[in-house]
């Protein structure tokens, strides 16, 4: 269980998966699950068959060239995540960043040799739909917020807000105390300046990597450059996710850790009995 907590926590510091076109999620670079969002963006541009022969042969290359990882198939920890230090959490997330490196610029090399397929009126079209996107993401950001925060006040005031649900999964399946749950919010809501900041960061990163990618300047030293620029960010991001984690489990009681522990063993196992 400590293994994976650390491992979410680097994953956390990539950013959202592949931190190519970095939304942050899942272990490693979940290689086919960006080419589905490579298809959406191409979807609608009355591609010739030119170009999605040429298309083809990049992406199986990439496919070839990048096997679909094995769920569970993530570098683990020597050391016992709930008592590692700053040092140890920082070094084991840089060596993370910089051993996955290579996988993340393979997929950047895919999407900039895509893009290099399309045609001037293409490529502003994909413009046009992302800033028309980009402008409705915030919309519906701002009105979430705006929702959430009503609610919570109207609950409040109703003497309904149910504090037993926290709003992550990482304690899924064990049953907390009212003054459990009270730390575990308390804790959330302290670091929320910080993970704000660091998710503000990260979005900065992927707007760079995105430009860089359908920049004729893109190579991989730029690649390499961009970054080495921000891994103080993104080590940065996975220390804190790490720390966070680490006080939320000290508030679990020594059985609740290993209820946990099993619970995620039993995952694992379950996950085992469906690789190919």
């Amino acid at each position: 269980m400590k293994k994976l907590l650390i491992a979410g926590a680097t994953v956390a510091a990539i950013g959202l998966g592949s931190f190519a076109i970095a939304q942050p999620a899942g272990p490693g670079v979940r290689h086919h699950e960006p080419v589905k969002e490579i298809v959406k963006h191409l979807r609608g541009l009355s591609l010739s068959d030119a170009q999605r022969e040429e298309i083809k042969t990049l992406v199986s290359a990439f496919k070839d060239a990048n096997p679909r990882p094995v769920f569970g198939d993530v570098e683990k920890p020597s050391f016992d995540f709930a008592s590692a230090t700053e040092a140890q959490i920082s070094t084991f997330i840089q060596d993370e960043i910089e051993k996955r490196n290579a996988k993340h610029y393979a997929f950047a090399q895919l999407r900039h040799d895509i893009y290099n397929v399309l045609s001037e009126d293409q490529k502003a079209t994909i413009l046009a739909r992302e800033a028309q996107r980009e402008i409705k993401d915030k919309t519906h950001r701002d009105a979430f917020a705006n929702q959430k925060q009503h609610g919570m006040k109207r609950m409040d005031r109703e003497g309904k807000n149910d504090r037993r649900k926290p709003d992550d999964f990482l304690f899924e399946g064990i049953e907390l105390s009212d003054e459990q749950i009270a730390s575990l919010a308390q804790l959330r809501e302290s670091s929320k300046d910080t993970v704000k900041a660091n998710r503000k960061a990260l979005r900065s990163l992927k707007d760079a990597q995105r430009d860089l990618i359908r920049s004729q300047s893109f190579s991989k030293e730029s690649w390499d450059a961009l970054i080495s620029e921000y891994s103080d960010v993104l080590v940065s991001a996975g220390v804190e996710r790490a720390k966070q984690r680490q006080a939320m489990l000290q508030v679990l009681t020594s059985e609740q850790q290993a209820k946990l522990k099993a619970l995620h063993e039993e995952e694992r196992k379950l996950h085992e009995l469906f690789r190919p």
